[in-house]
């Protein structure tokens, strides 16, 4: 890889991601597309009779997923961040870097959650491609929640490309503090109870006073007898656990970390900076389209059986 591109691709935590391939959800449309330009030219009856029905296949398949992201959509109700139950949730929020990130992507450009690049050298030769695989953090006026973007159908509104010399660099984006639209599993993970519980706590305050024995005493020895006796001792045993459960509440407040993710039962997981409804009249135009892909082949396949 040439050392532009390196300087390119060279920004904190290996933000880019690892080099993958990357497939279009209009993949489909363009290999049926392909195969009828192909099979339009030979004069192989069998062939073009092939070519049309693995297209008319495409189509259909193409056609019901389209349909099938759509309902998707439509059917689950949207969820506050704070009260949304485990599991299957549709969530919509503002995105920001999680952690103490500031910056993720290529070294220039506006800054973003989430990217997919592609970078080509000479005669279009590919080079690299990717997309980032950081978490990144959804908020709503309720709360904040972790997305992980791993394996996500991803959509994004927001691309660039641009040349460094006779390099070719084109990526789509989701900009930090855009609206975001996200549906997925939905999973809430504690605090560990081995190092906060309340018994923890009301060891470590225990064991704090009695470091410090004067104060322990002239707090609760009321008869001022220089040591504690049982009910005085009981006395301070209650006050330490009241302040053990309260500091045990703060740390598992703390420590509860809201997580959204692909769900595990094979359910896709969609992103996306558009509206919902926006998404479900592009995934209703993109089934019809396939749809009229599908009749055209099996018209064509037809009239070349007949002819």
């Amino acid at each position: 890889m040439s050392s532009s591109v390196e300087s390119v691709l060279s920004v904190p935590s290996n933000s880019t991601g690892e080099a993958r391939i990357n497939v279009s959800p209009y993949l489909l449309d363009c290999m049926a597309v392909m195969i009828v330009a192909g099979t339009w030219v030979t004069e192989n009856t069998t062939l073009v009779s092939l070519g049309f029905l693995l297209a008319a296949l495409l189509a259909v398949w193409a056609t019901f997923s389209a349909k099938r992201l759509r309902q998707y959509i439509l059917d689950i109700p949207q969820s506050k961040i704070a009260s949304a139950a485990q599991g299957f949730v549709e969530l919509q929020g503002k995105a920001r870097f999680y952690g103490d990130r500031t910056t993720q992507g290529f070294t220039h450009g506006p800054p973003c959650v989430w990217h997919r690049f592609t970078i080509f050298g000479l005669v279009a030769t590919l080079v690299k491609t990717g997309e980032s695989e950081l978490p990144f953090i959804i908020s709503d006026d309720s709360g904040d929640c972790v997305v992980n973007a791993s394996g996500a159908k991803i959509i994004s509104s927001s691309r660039r490309a641009w040349f460094e010399g006779l390099t070719y660099y084109r990526t789509k984006f989701i900009r930090h503090g855009a609206q975001v639209y996200v549906i997925g599993e939905l999973r809430t993970n504690g605090c560990d109870k081995s190092f906060y519980s309340p018994k923890t706590e009301l060891s470590n305050v225990l064991r704090t006073w009695k470091e410090d024995s004067a104060w322990l005493l002239e707090e609760f020895d009321k008869d001022n007898n220089g040591e504690l006796d049982f009910e005085e001792w009981e006395a301070a045993r209650k006050r330490a656990e009241q302040i053990a459960i309260d500091k045990y509440e703060v740390k598992r407040k703390d420590h509860v970390e809201t997580a959204i993710r692909k769900p595990s039962n094979g359910m896709p997981m969609l992103i996306s900076d558009k509206s919902p409804a926006i998404l479900a009249r592009n995934f209703r135009y993109l089934g019809i389209f396939n749809l009229l892909v599908a009749a055209f082949c099996v018209i064509a396949l037809f009239y070349g059986v007949v002819r």
